[in-house]
């Protein structure tokens, strides 16, 4: 089992939204990366991990959509209860701007800071199941995609992605077979 937790990475927040309609996802090709994945971005200050899945959903698909409560929620007139994720994960997004900086003579710079000139070593990711809220109609963000799709689970074994992403997807459509 991985220990990512045990790095001093500058990790930054993200999350993600899967949309799952008629038994296929909806996923974009990412640009930098090269393979298929859901919609996601960064979250920004102040703003709520399922928002964000919301918007990074909106501006990379054209599809405006919801985050879905998927567990059972408390009513209550002190307290708002915001969407649950599906998935939460840690992963590498630069493992060798990590090496450099802690291989680096200057001990200074071996310290975690929220400015690492080189960005993020390590994502936080917060994955929504995700309902759309109009059409589902989509146009493809050209300046981030390379692709924008619909995959049934069987297309999942020969998709062109990382293994983890293709089990992430797995899980949420069976998850989503139980909502």
């Amino acid at each position: 089992m991985i220990n990512l937790q045990k790095f001093s990475a500058k990790i930054c927040y993200t999350a993600s939204g899967m949309l799952i309609l008629d038994g296929k996802v909806l996923l974009i090709k990412h640009k930098k990366l090269g393979f298929w994945l859901n919609p996601g971005g960064h979250i920004e200050e102040d703003e709520l991990p399922n928002k964000t899945a919301e918007r990074e959903f909106w501006e990379e698909t054209g599809i405006k959509v919801r985050a879905l409560n998927i567990i059972e929620s408390i009513k209550s007139n002190i307290s708002e209860y915001v969407p649950s994720p599906i998935l939460t994960n840690l992963h590498w997004i630069n493992k060798d701007s990590y090496d450099k900086r802690i291989a680096s003579a200057n001990p200074d710079e071996r310290i975690r800071t929220k400015v690492w000139p080189l960005g993020c070593e390590q994502h936080f990711n917060y994955m929504y199941l995700v309902a759309p809220v109009e059409g589902v109609e989509f146009k493809q963000n050209v300046e981030e995609t390379d692709g924008i799709a619909w995959f049934s689970e069987k297309d999942l074994e020969t998709l062109e992605t990382i293994e983890n992403i293709r089990e992430e997807i797995k899980f949420g459509f069976k998850r989503s077979k139980s909502l």
